[in-house]
């Protein structure tokens, strides 16, 4: 079976928009792998039911850009992959995660 591979472009600010995104794909199916690229972009592996992938595509299509996608229209129950590719347009490509100083 193919994989699937999808783009998808935020104008939200990152961290809401991945919480945004992580609850629509928690109604259809499961993250099993995330990598961030600084706050440019990160890409998600999806593991999904085929039945549930026009829905998930229509949700994640409401709530940030995607490229197109032709609909399955399937009724089978046979487990996906999908690649998610999702870049950020108000991205700065400097991400900096502070670590606070521990004693000792």
């Amino acid at each position: 079976m193919e994989n699937i591979f999808w783009k998808g472009y935020s104008n939200d600010e990152r961290n809401s928009s991945m919480i945004a995104i992580q609850g629509v794909i928690a109604k259809y199916g499961d993250i099993v792998d995330v990598k961030l690229f600084s706050d440019i972009s990160l890409t998600m592996t999806i593991e999904i039911d085929e039945f549930k992938i026009d829905r998930l595509y229509d949700e994640l299509s409401a709530i940030m850009g995607m490229d197109k996608f032709e609909r399955l229209d399937s009724i089978s129950k046979k487990e996906r992959t999908i690649y998610l590719n999702i870049s950020f347009t108000r991205a700065t490509g400097n991400l900096i995660i502070e670590v606070p100083s521990v004693p000792g």
